[in-house]
């Protein structure tokens, strides 16, 4: 499998020796915007990477692993003992985006 250190290269390796306008085509992007995304001038939204991810893997001949496997994966790797800061500020990463988005609960609802 695969692995990228960033954005960019997975973007030029789904788009696999495409045109870019090919390419922004299957995304359902302008062309512009595949220049952006493989020069690091802009950001892909999560659905745009996805489907690079399945691309990627479908051209090596795998199939796209699924969320149990991805978080397997995660856990995994983040069990060496020598990560041991990555797994404490991914716990701070995950509870301040928690804290972020959780929803406010009502009067009504904390009672019952």
């Amino acid at each position: 499998m695969a692995a990228f250190e960033s954005v960019e290269e997975l973007i030029r390796a789904a788009r696999n020796g495409r045109s870019q306008k090919e390419f922004a085509d299957l995304l359902q992007v302008d062309q512009s915007m595949v220049s952006k995304y493989e020069r690091g001038k802009a950001s892909p939204p999560i659905s745009v990477i996805n489907r690079c991810m399945h691309l990627v893997h479908t051209a090596e001949g795998e199939t796209a692993p699924s969320a149990e496997q991805l978080a397997e994966r995660v856990r995994v790797t983040l069990a060496d003992p020598d990560l041991g800061q990555v797994r404490f500020a991914l716990s701070r990463l995950v509870d301040a985006f928690a804290s972020e988005h959780a929803q406010p609960r009502s009067a009504g609802a904390a009672l019952k």
